[in-house]
Order: C-alpha cells, then structure tokens, then sequence
C-alpha cells in the first residue's frame, strides 16, 4: 500500500510542476527587443502615413521608398528583418495582439507630448 501511495505523490507532483512550467511559458509571453523596435517602427510609420489635418480629421500620406528606408535605418530594421517579423506575427496572433498594444501605447505617449 505504501507503494502505492509514493506512485500517487508522484504522479501528483509531476502533473502539478507541468502545470506550473506551462502556466509559466504561457505567462512568458513578452515583447522582446525585436518585437519593442517593431513597435516603435510600426508607430512612427502611422504617425507619419496619417498627419491629423484639423477636428480630427486625418489626412493620408503615402510614405515613399526613401521615407521608408529612412524609418528602417533609424529603428536598425532591415527589409529581411521586417519581411520575417510581419511573417511570425501573421503565425502567432496573440504577439501580434501584443505587439499592437505596444504600438497604441507608443502612438498616445508621442501625441500626448506634442504640444
């Protein structure tokens, strides 16, 4: 009976700490550096594809090749790094859901600081 009673602590503990790993890895689900410097990317190529005319009415602005190019180098993304970002975000919903929050986030603080 004893046994049976050690089998039965440890399959408890060991069902108990995969629910603890996997509660974690799902918890885990962060931005890292790469997804931050998209988000920065994707914000400031919103606020400046659409420039606020007035009453809120927003104008469009079509971002050209070269202002493109410009947002990338200045957020240290490549055209590569952008293409595979934009590929895992179309696989993993959820980060991308994070993601744009971040990117709500950044758009409010940098309106909010303009005058």
């Amino acid at each position: 009976m004893k046994l049976r009673d050690g089998f039965s602590v440890f399959t408890f503990c060991l069902v108990f700490t995969s629910l603890l790993f996997g509660c974690s890895e799902q918890k885990s689900s962060r931005l890292d550096p790469d997804d931050l410097r998209f988000a920065e990317f994707y914000s400031d190529y919103l606020l400046q594809s659409g420039i606020p005319a007035s009453d809120n009415v927003i104008v469009s602005a079509v971002l050209d090749a070269a202002q493109l190019d410009t947002l990338l180098v200045h957020h240290s993304l490549s055209h590569e790094r952008l293409s595979s970002k934009a590929q895992s975000y179309r696989q993993n919903p959820d980060l991308w859901r994070l993601v744009l929050l971040q990117v709500r986030e950044n758009i409010r603080k940098k309106t909010d600081a303009t005058p």
